[in-house]
């Protein structure tokens, strides 16, 4: 039973033993500068986009300055509905895309207010780490279209938990509270395509679910990937 669920939730499950991986050797096995140097490192701010855009975006959904037990829960709530929905490959377009344009939308704002002079140069190296980009995304989504009616009530839940947090800063423009709420719509759009691809299936391919299902298999591969380099190898044999 146990390794069916693997095989169904490879995504979820990975995402959530990446992160918590990271969550240990953060509290476990860095000293406090060093938390520091990982938090600044993987910022997708301004400063490291510019240098090393996907690798900012990709390890920073998986660092945390705190919470990092409540994002877990959060994570539950919001990966495995849309997994069950849509499917791993599905899922990880879903949430991908939505950090992404979160995380560029609101750095873009960021930048133009910046060169306007709105903003004080130091919001090129401010911290913004964490999956919250990705869990809003998978929180609406699942809200919207999770299969359930527990399932979707305990997104809804979580969602409403966090809404104090998500859009502190809204009026102001902030950066975090822009991608948050840029994520949200994004994972709602991408969950509307992703309903409309389904009803289509019927009907023949469209361009659209070609690209969409190109895209999945490639992000399944990613997934296959991920999880083979995390099996132990072979031990070595004694001479």
């Amino acid at each position: 039973m146990m390794g069916g669920f693997i095989k169904r939730y490879p995504m979820p499950l990975t995402f959530l033993g990446l992160f918590a991986t990271v969550w240990l050797v953060q509290v476990f096995l860095l000293p406090p500068a060093a938390q520091r140097t990982v938090v600044a490192w993987t910022s997708t701010n301004l400063a490291n986009l510019s240098v090393d855009p996907v690798g900012t975006m990709v390890a920073s959904a998986f660092v945390a300055e705190g919470s990092q037990g409540a994002l877990l829960v959060v994570a539950v709530l919001g990966l495995f509905p849309i997994v069950r929905r849509f499917g791993n490959g599905s899922a990880i377009v879903l949430v991908a895309v939505s950090h992404v344009t979160g995380t560029l939308i609101s750095q873009g704002i960021a930048f133009v207010r910046l060169e306007a002079g709105l903003l004080s140069d130091s919001v090129r190296t401010i911290s913004d780490v964490g999956p919250s980009y990705v869990l809003c995304a998978a929180l609406v989504a699942a809200i919207l279209y999770g299969h359930g009616r527990i399932r979707r009530l305990l997104a809804f839940a979580a969602w409403v938990a966090l809404l104090p947090f998500l859009f502190e800063g809204l009026p102001s423009l902030e950066v975090a509270a822009v991608g948050h709420l840029v994520a949200m719509i994004s994972g709602a759009l991408i969950g509307g395509v992703l309903l409309l691809r389904e009803r289509g299936r019927a009907t023949g391919a469209t361009p659209v679910a070609d690209a969409i299902g190109a895209a999945e298999a490639r992000a399944a591969q990613a997934v296959h990937g991920v999880q083979d380099s995390l099996k132990p190898g072979p031990a070595p044999s004694e001479a």
